[in-house]
This record gives C-alpha cells, structure tokens and sequence, in this order.
C-alpha cells in the first residue's frame, strides 16, 4: 500500500489550508453534540485549542480510573509513502505499572516481553520469537532505558499503550499551545470501528521541529464512552514519514490475576 500522495495532501491540507473540516452527521447522540458546538468562535483557533485539551483532559481521567485492560494494537509505519512496518501485537496492562506484550505478526513474531515495576530487579524479560532465535538467545533481562527495545519500537516501555498516545499528546500539545507553536487545531465527530468518536487534529509549526516535538501533525480518535483512543496517526517531520497505532478488541477493568505478569506462567515460556 503506497500512500505517498495522500500524506502529501493531508499535510498541504493542514499546513496551508488551516484545517477546514466538516462536521459529520452520525448518530443522534453525536448530531446533539455537534449543534452544540457550533458557537460564532469556532473558527478562532484558542477555542479550538481548548476544545482539543478538554478531549484530551477527559482521555486522562479515564485513564486515571482504569484498573488494567488488555487489547490488540495494529501498527504501521510509512516512509516516503511505503509501508515499512505492519504487526499486531497483544498487550496485557495492570497499575501501578505490569505489561505483558506479545507479536502476533510482522519481523518480531512470536516475541514476548514482560516487564513489571519492582520486579524481576526491573528488568525487561524478553524472549525473541522464531525457532532458531529462541535457541541462540534464550530468555534475556534487558535494562527498560537500553538499546534492546528501539529493536522493537522508538518508545520507551513507560509509553507503551494508551499511556503513550494520551500522555504524549497531552504534554506536547500543551507545550506547543504555551510556547505559541500550535498552528492548527480542531475537534469534529467521526466513526470508526463502528462506534462515534471524538477526532481531534493538531498541527504544529515549523519551529516545534526546533524545538524537539515528536511530530508535525496528529489525527487522534477517542472513543465517545470510554474517552479512549481508538486509533492515532502521527505524521513526523521527516517527509512522508507516518505511524498509525489501531487499538481494538479492547476489554477494561477485566481484574487480571497475578499470573498473567509472572515470567513462570507455562503459557509464556520464558
């Protein structure tokens, strides 16, 4: 799948065009939602940014109140418009801070990484997939803050899940909108995965390169109830540059027993 040219428009679009979007008619619940914000200033761009924070702020508290959850996570990675990463990759998440991940497709699959605070003398526990992998290296302890997991992703393990979108996000943007480099912003209503969601866009100018921004540009969607992300597009400021995180078959509070976060548990085979 090339996409080359569409990240081009969409980038010309945020940039040049200042992000003239069209609120869309869904259900009844999200038509009253979009009557109701419909004031004279919405084209002023500091309610815009208020709008997006009070997104994102919602986002932050339900995150705040989550026990622990599990989910799919689908990710892709463009560049110059090529697809240069897809895999699908189960998380297992409990608080204070326990994940469990496990790739179900793509160069990693069959990898399985633990890594549970306060234990395990904080170490990553990973085991790589692929027969002759599995006997070469065995099952290894890696330091959280090394080099080992960029093998695997540009995020450190604290940005792992809806921690990494709601959290960055948050942080960044309100950086931008404080140091003036918010350029473009917005909040519409939108589908996806057959639910109504927020869709929250941020762009930010040139200087927030400079100034070490993750990205350019986001195209964000929470989920009306749960005020969750359900997918995320992040355009970086290398050209063409994407990733896209898709979360799905989510389950919440679902009250995970220890075992699931213990590096003896049979399934694993660590």
């Amino acid at each position: 799948m090339y996409l080359c040219k569409f990240f081009g428009v969409v980038r010309a679009v945020f940039v040049v065009a200042g992000l003239s979007f069209a609120m869309v008619s869904l259900s009844p619940c999200v038509s009253s939602w979009a009557e109701a914000n419909k004031p004279q200033e919405q084209e002023d761009l500091t309610w815009q940014v208020e709008q997006v924070m009070q997104i994102l702020d919602k986002a932050r508290e339900s995150y705040a109140k989550l026990k622990d959850y599990t989910a799919l996570i689908h990710k892709e990675e463009y560049k110059d418009g090529e697809r240069v990463k897809d895999e699908e990759t189960i998380i297992k998440f409990q608080k204070p801070f326990k994940v469990y991940l496990k790739w179900l497709s793509g160069k990693n699959k069959g990898t399985q990484l633990l890594f549970v605070e306060g234990k395990y003398d904080d170490k990553l526990i990973i085991r790589k997939g692929g027969g002759f992998l599995k006997k070469v290296f065995g099952t290894m302890e890696m330091d959280p803050n090394g080099f080992w997991l960029r093998k695997f992703t540009k995020h450190s393990i604290w940005e792992v899940g809806f921690a990494g979108v709601i959290d960055t996000s948050y942080n960044a943007f309100k950086n931008a909108q404080k140091q003036g480099f918010v350029s473009a912003a917005q909040v519409t209503m939108s589908e996806i995965e057959g639910r109504p969601a927020y869709k929250l866009v941020l762009v930010v100018n040139e200087e927030g390169e400079e100034n070490g921004f993750y990205c350019r540009s986001s195209i964000q969607y929470y989920d009306t109830q749960s005020n969750l992300p359900i997918k995320a597009t992040f355009w970086l400021w290398e050209d063409d540059t994407a990733e896209i995180l898709t979360f799905s078959d989510v389950k919440l509070n679902v009250k995970l027993p220890p075992f699931h976060f213990d590096k003896d548990n049979e399934e694993y085979k660590f």
